[in-house]
């Protein structure tokens, strides 16, 4: 079990590495773990909700799944970071952002669901947990990757509107073509 963790710390910090790479920022790669995490946990829950134990290849499925939710992710904050008016924090290309990279995680979320179900009606105890954890988790981790990183993208990556400061200088606003046009007939 020892040699076991030992190569599950290198790649995971090959996997962090990789994700900070991917985005070239800490706060993306962060939302991209926290969906893992919350991948984990959905798993565990449908795991709960079916009824089945915890048990070896649980834990190869929640690997897995963890995959899963991190290509969900990368897919949807990469649409984000690459748009400007998403990084800006334009609710609507959020929004556009999020429904033109839905198709895509739909159809494989819905793949995966449905590659599963003959193992999740299978009259085995051995492969039913394994793919209700996967299956089940990848279906609610689809759910909340539409809500969590959009909104987590806007909270922590989009730029701030800079505040004046009460004593700064205030400028005049541009002229508007009405204006320039009425101060040309003076």
């Amino acid at each position: 079990m020892g040699k076991l963790m030992a190569q599950a710390g290198v790649l995971a910090v090959l996997m962090v590495i990789a994700i900070v790479l991917t985005f070239d920022s800490f706060r993306l790669a962060s939302i991209t773990f926290a969906s893992a995490i919350q991948a984990a946990g959905l798993g565990l829950l449908a795991l709960w909700v079916f009824n089945y134990p915890l048990g070896f290849v649980v834990i190869v499925g929640l690997m897995g799944l963890v995959g899963l939710a991190i290509n969900a992710s990368i897919v949807i904050l990469s649409e984000l970071k690459n748009d400007p008016a998403a990084r800006s924090g334009d609710n609507e290309a959020i929004i556009h952002g999020v429904l033109s990279t839905g198709r895509h995680i739909i159809s494989t979320t819905l793949t995966t669901v449905g590659g599963f179900m003959p193992l999740i009606l299978s009259p085995s105890q051995f492969w039913p947990p394994f793919a209700v954890a996967i299956a089940g988790g990848a279906f609610l981790t689809m759910l909340v990757s539409f809500y969590f990183a959009p909104a987590a993208f806007k909270l922590f990556f989009c730029e701030k509107p800079t505040q004046k400061k009460a004593n700064a200088p205030q400028t005049p606003p541009h002229p508007g073509p009405i204006e320039l046009l009425s101060r040309a007939g003076e």
